[in-house]
């Protein structure tokens, strides 16, 4: 009841939101010369980044993309567990998306749950239907491999920094945020304690070929 209440009342305020984000976005182009983007940012903010929501950009709408970047384009990506609720052609969108809208130095941080994590417990939170907060609306559990892919189809490169891989094995170069910070990291999450990686995530930087 309270959500159903809290969306109702999202919904009325969009357009406001809209208008507010814009302004905002006129101040961010003003203030910085290179454009660092958070897409599905919730309410985390980061120095220097400018954070988005579906509400002001959809990531599968080009329009979107044209509206905010027609005349700038995109120097950074941060998406920290978002892409795993999109459908297969709604990623295909995305990336294409990323691609006709960013600098040809671009770097995408992509952050996603990790299907090859070792933990069977972190599996079932995390995997479609699971029992972690939004797994309901979960639509894929990908590994290095697959998100990987996803990306070197539509003409990006693959830099993974964390992961586990087939063989069980944790793998990390992830020393600090200049990227892009990911709370949810080996280095970052607190739940990771005495070096033991308990919560990571499946995270890739992506460059242009």
């Amino acid at each position: 009841m309270y959500k159903d209440f809290k969306q109702f009342i999202y919904k009325k305020l969009i357009p406001f939101i809209k208008i507010y984000k814009y302004i905002s976005w006129r101040f961010y182009l003003a203030a910085h010369q290179e454009i660092n983007l958070i897409v599905g940012s919730g309410p985390i903010k980061f120095k220097g980044w400018f954070a988005t929501e579906i509400s002001t950009l959809d990531i599968t709408k080009e329009k979107h993309f044209r509206k905010y970047f027609k005349n700038k384009k995109i120097n950074k990506i941060l998406a920290e567990h978002v892409l795993e609720h999109l459908t297969n052609v709604e990623l295909e969108l995305m990336v294409k998306n990323f691609y006709k809208y960013s600098a040809a130095d671009v770097n995408i941080r992509i952050a996603v749950p990790d299907g090859f994590h070792i933990n069977q417990d972190y599996i079932n939170t995390v995997k479609p239907g699971g029992t972690g907060e939004g797994a309901d609306d979960h639509k894929h559990l990908f590994n290095y491999k697959s998100l990987s892919l996803l990306f070197e189809s539509q003409g990006f490169i693959a830099y993974p920094v964390e992961y586990w891989d087939e063989n069980k094995k944790f793998h990390t170069t992830y020393k600090n945020d200049s990227n892009g910070q990911i709370r949810r990291s080996f280095i970052n999450d607190k739940r990771n304690k005495d070096n033991n990686p308990l919560y990571t995530s499946l995270i890739i930087d992506f460059k242009k070929k």
